[in-house]
């Protein structure tokens, strides 16, 4: 069965180009309606909910969020967003848990992105409890600066936490293990590169390979034995001699 797409921009070319992309590379999508229009999108998505939108972050008028903002509890549906690279809201998406693609949009990321899509449709289709308003919440507090909480989706549930409450995160193949400061371990379908994007300009630091560190949760540092770290919760963390 076809993945039913929709396209949201207001730029013709974006769409048009966007458009050819699919109907080439991801053969599996079909773009069963496009918009110019935030108005005219948001009013078609409200009785019409696509499997898929492609949905661009910067319009006039309404923006990308805006228009999930709108939907509210009509968002049935998964998002993608697209947008240029320093554009505002990428930090927000990103804490979210959340995809996007960046302009121009390059044929791999596409195919990677719609690849994504149909392993998560599999498990857990359309936005999760709580995470249209954790995104509304980073985007607030993007707007300050900072990002807000971070997104933590497993195949059950998605949970929002503040990135201080993580003690540090360890790499397990295209996987990450979060280390919550209440003892608590969840496993993450993200990179550690991923985990270290996001979460460095929080204090965060990767003494190794496999790892990445709240800072202001170590413990000690033992020199002896090549030299590890000790985290607050007692773990001990290596540290490569390239650091």
């Amino acid at each position: 069965m076809k993945i039913k797409a929709v396209i949201l921009d207001d730029e013709a070319h974006s769409i048009e180009t966007l458009q050819w992309k699919l109907e080439n590379y991801c053969p599996e999508v079909e773009v069963v309606a496009t918009f110019d229009d935030a108005q005219k999108g948001l009013q078609y998505l409200k009785s019409n909910p696509p499997d898929l939108l492609f949905l661009d972050i910067q319009m006039p008028m309404l923006n990308g969020f805006d228009v999930l903002e709108e939907l509210g509890p009509a968002l049935s549906f998964d998002v993608i967003f697209s947008t240029a690279y320093d554009q505002f809201g990428i930090q927000a998406i990103k804490a979210s848990a959340l995809d996007y693609l960046l302009k121009p949009v390059q044929n791999k990321e596409l195919k990677e992105a719609v690849e994504k899509y149909i392993r998560k449709r599999a498990a857990a289709p359309g936005f999760r409890e709580g995470q249209l308003q954790g995104l509304m919440e980073n985007v607030g507090a993007e707007h300050d600066g900072k990002i807000g909480k971070v997104a933590l989706a497993t195949r059950e549930s998605i949970e929002f936490v503040d990135p201080q409450e993580i003690v540090l995160c360890s790499s397990d193949s295209n996987y990450t293990m979060i280390f919550l400061s209440s003892g608590r371990k969840k496993l993450i379908s993200r990179t550690l590169k991923e985990f270290e994007d996001l979460l460095t300009p929080f204090n965060f630091y990767r003494p190794h390979n496999s790892y990445l560190i709240n800072l202001s949760k170590v413990k000690e540092y033992i020199r002896s034995d090549g030299g590890y770290i000790v985290m607050d919760n007692q773990m001990k963390v290596p540290v490569s001699k390239s650091r």
